[in-house]
């Protein structure tokens, strides 16, 4: 089972920040909008792309910290900490703070705490895999599985918002 966990790491990295079979990725997508452009709501679905960043970035926590309750990686835990930001319904929230200086730390929050996932993933044994996630009430293979395919759908999502940051920048 390593090489499939390995293999699925891979193409969240990839999805993430890297050469995306899908298009942009994520942080690529993230990185071409301002605090304004990113806080702004009128979008199709209402959603900021702030909003999906924080989204994707308590997902990543969640199945993160869902696989950290093992005493002997506490150093791990420590370094993915609390969830620094509100949850909202199904982890969408509006930041507190739309300033520059708060869209930069968000940046670096979804991708430190992405690191942290991708991490805790590659280390997961078969056990792991195969125990129940409790918080999504699935086996956390699944959980794994779903995640490391999120990216692409939430890159989509908000390069389908209608952003000003985006409209004309083609994915590939």
């Amino acid at each position: 089972m390593k090489i499939e966990i390995d293999l699925l790491a891979d193409y969240a990295d990839a999805e993430f920040d890297g050469e995306s079979c899908n298009g942009a990725s994520l942080m690529g997508t993230l990185r071409a909008l301002d605090a304004a452009q990113a806080a702004a709501e009128s979008t199709f679905e209402g959603y900021s792309a702030w909003s999906v960043a924080l989204h994707v970035a308590y997902c990543k926590w969640a199945v993160a910290k869902g696989m950290l309750d093992d005493a002997d990686r506490a150093a791990l835990a420590a370094e993915l900490g609390p969830y620094p930001h509100p949850i909202g319904a199904g982890g969408f929230a509006a930041p507190l703070d739309s300033s520059a200086e708060a869209w930069e730390a968000c940046l670096a929050y979804l991708a430190r705490v992405h690191g942290v996932a991708m991490r805790v993933v590659r280390e997961a044994d078969d056990a792991e895999v195969e125990r129940e996630f409790a918080l999504w009430k699935m086996p956390m293979g699944k959980a794994i599985v779903w995640l490391c395919g999120h990216d692409s759908y939430h890159t989509a999502q908000i390069r389908s918002m209608g952003l000003p940051g985006l409209c004309g920048k083609r994915a590939f």
